[in-house]
């Protein structure tokens, strides 16, 4: 049995980051970055309006009052998607739209609803009168001021969310070097499990982990590209992992890694001339958790069978090792104080069911939930985060710190239920 910063320590050495490919802004769900990128663009890339109203030049409004109006010719109108190079001289104005260039001779943009227009009888503006001064620079986005051209919009591997991929294509990105997201099978083992039905009186039991590893793998940045429940008998957990799709780099089977008799998963690893790198981590749940490579560049996460085992498998285990497949760095635990008291044995790492909220001081307080067994299930429903208690602890007591991890990465501390 090894400790836990032993199994991610091994995790990350023995997985390597997958080649890059080429990815465009438009393709959804690629993965991550996989070289610095800087903006093609200054952004914006001319000076342009803020808003709906008139260009003027400052100087031009600097005496006007509500009793005494300074009143401009309006000499033109420069529209969203209209080619920079219109001009104005002192003493006019010009009708300009959100996101128009700001004509030559102009420094600020009034709102139209801060004036007062007189209009052609086709509707056209014909002079606007200005009731206070406009100061230069008024409802103007200058050229560059969001990020100029040549700087640095990614430094480091980044997963490539929507918001990313929003600043990549303001900055003028169209293609970029990623790595993508590995792909993952999930295989339930077991002669007891049911996919669906009420099993009651059958000596059967609902297959939880299936449903739940197809729903959460994307969360975790994976490709679900297969699932299966077999038996746990050793010829078909063969089968059943000889059948994985070739584009899976990663399998992750739940049971079938205890010590019992019908714990056939080890050797499965091996008939397949796979490696197990380390079988039980000191922590609860899940200690008997397995980590193995197979031929052909390929690995295998064994989950133990319990359904709390298998979340804390995941989040703990396999998320990192997705993480390592795109090059990303180590996700990073929150501090917070445990308002409930947390006992443990003190030679392993404890990962908790718990309600994370933040107080008005800002700081996160975390309660452990009641009914921590690993086939509990319905403290999820209540559950927010995981709480973290490091080996050589035997408790941890109320107003103590902790470290907690969501229990998505890509969430928030989000109160459950939202």
């Amino acid at each position: 049995m090894i400790s836990y910063p032993q199994a991610l320590r091994t995790i990350v050495d023995a997985i390597r980051p997958l080649a890059p490919q080429t990815g465009t802004v438009l393709e959804p769900g690629h993965g991550a970055s996989a070289a610095t990128v800087t903006s093609a663009l200054d952004v914006p890339d001319f000076d342009n309006s803020a808003m709906d109203g008139f260009a003027v030049l400052a100087e031009d409004t600097a005496h006007a009052t509500p009793t005494d109006p300074v009143v401009l010719p309006v000499t033109g109108t420069v529209a969203a998607g209209d080619p920079p190079g219109a001009r104005a001289v002192a003493g006019q104005a010009i009708e300009i739209m959100t996101g128009a260039p700001m004509p030559t001779g102009c420094d600020a943009v009034i709102p139209v609803e801060k004036v007062s227009v007189r209009r052609t009888d086709d509707g056209r503006p014909e002079t606007i009168s200005i009731h206070t001064p406009a100061g230069p620079g008024m409802n103007l986005r200058r050229a560059g001021e969001d990020f100029r051209r040549g700087e640095s919009l990614l430094d480091s591997p980044r997963i490539l969310d929507p918001h990313v991929l929003m600043a990549l294509a303001a900055g003028g990105i169209d293609e970029l070097p990623v790595r993508r997201r590995a792909g993952v099978a999930v295989i339930s083992t077991g002669a007891e499990l049911a996919a669906s039905g009420k099993p009651s009186g059958t000596g059967k039991i609902r297959d939880v982990n299936r449903p739940y590893l197809k729903a959460a793998v994307p969360r975790f940045n994976g490709r679900l590209l297969h699932d299966a429940t077999v038996t746990d008998r050793l010829d078909d957990i063969v089968q059943a992992l000889s059948a994985v799709p070739a584009d899976c780099q990663l399998i992750v089977t739940t049971g079938g890694v205890s010590a019992g008799r019908y714990d056939a998963v080890p050797e499965a690893v091996r008939q397949l001339g796979g490696t197990i790198l380390f079988h039980k981590v000191a922590i609860r749940p899940g200690k008997p958790v397995l980590f193995a490579s197979l031929p052909n560049d390929r690995w295998l996460f064994g989950l133990p069978g319990n359904p709390i085992a298998v979340a804390v498998g995941l989040r703990f285990f396999v998320a990192p090792a997705l993480r390592r497949f795109q090059n990303l760095g180590a996700e990073q635990t929150i501090p917070a104080i445990t308002s409930t008291e947390i006992r443990k044995r003190p030679d392993l790492r404890f990962f908790g069911k718990a309600v994370a909220t933040a107080g008005t001081d800002a700081r996160i307080t975390v309660s452990l939930l009641p009914g921590q067994e690993s086939f509990r299930t319905r403290p999820l429903l209540d559950a927010n985060c995981w709480a973290i208690v490091p080996e050589g602890d035997d408790h941890v007591g109320p107003g103590q710190h902790i470290t907690i991890a969501p229990l998505y990465p890509d969430g928030l501390l989000q109160p459950p239920g939202l």
